[in-house]
């Protein structure tokens, strides 16, 4: 394996975790989204080269946090929201979170506003690391299709304004789509759709701190079609 693919692997199992604590820290979803990628993109160009950081989980959390800033510095909003700006550089960097907040994101995705089709597209991008043709594979949509929707559904989620936390009464309307995409997920790893590589263990394999409902389906079960859009 090279280096190359090291990072990519090592980077597609640490953004969700990243993203979550991005978005717990700040509460703003969409916009730590953006960040998140950005700071990914940042390491995939650098980390081959200059090596990954002794804390790469850490690195990602800093550097999207000043991606942030900067966003927020930058906005048209500008004059209202430089004092929020200012203020997350007065705070003291938390540590990095040893739980990890993958599931809440995913529960967080699946809005009971969005419709089925576009919470799931949404939390395989965002959360599950899968590329929009990928996406648009399970689909059975194009590929500039399924980029639409995503973006649409982030704007949506984007609006609600909901804090980071686990919903109340644990978000049982949310489970659905959420097992939806851990079986997409899952046949992803099986199978792959893109790449040279025929199976892709990081999505194949049951993290651990998982709950036991999250545990793959027996292989060679058959590609779950679409939900309803």
């Amino acid at each position: 394996m090279t280096g190359r693919q090291g990072t990519a692997g090592l980077l597609r199992e640490l953004g969700p975790r990243a993203l979550a604590a991005v978005a717990r820290r700040y509460g703003h979803f969409a916009d730590a989204e953006d960040a998140v990628q950005e700071a990914l993109l940042a390491a995939a160009t650098t980390w081959p080269a200059g090596g990954t950081p002794d804390n790469p989980l850490a690195w990602l959390i800093r550097v999207a946090s000043r991606k942030m800033a900067d966003q927020y510095r930058s906005d048209e909003a500008r004059r209202r929201r430089e004092e929020i700006a200012a203020s997350w550089s007065l705070v003291p960097h938390e540590p990095v979170p040893a739980h990890d907040d993958t599931l809440t994101l995913m529960l967080m995705c699946c809005h009971p506003a969005l419709s089925p089709g576009a919470a799931i597209t949404l939390t395989l991008r965002a959360v599950g690391g899968l590329t929009t043709r990928e996406i648009a594979a399970a689909f059975l949509v194009p590929e500039a299709t399924m980029a639409q929707r995503i973006s649409r559904a982030k704007a949506k989620l984007k609006g609600f304004d909901e804090p980071f936390a686990l919903p109340p009464g644990g978000g049982g309307e949310r489970l659905r789509p959420v097992l939806h995409v851990l079986y997409l997920l899952f046949n992803e790893g099986y199978a792959a759709s893109d790449g040279s590589d025929l199976a892709r263990t990081d999505l194949s394999a049951r993290p651990s701190g998982w709950p036991a409902a999250c545990t793959p389906p027996c292989r060679g079960t058959p590609r779950s079609p679409a939900c309803s859009r």
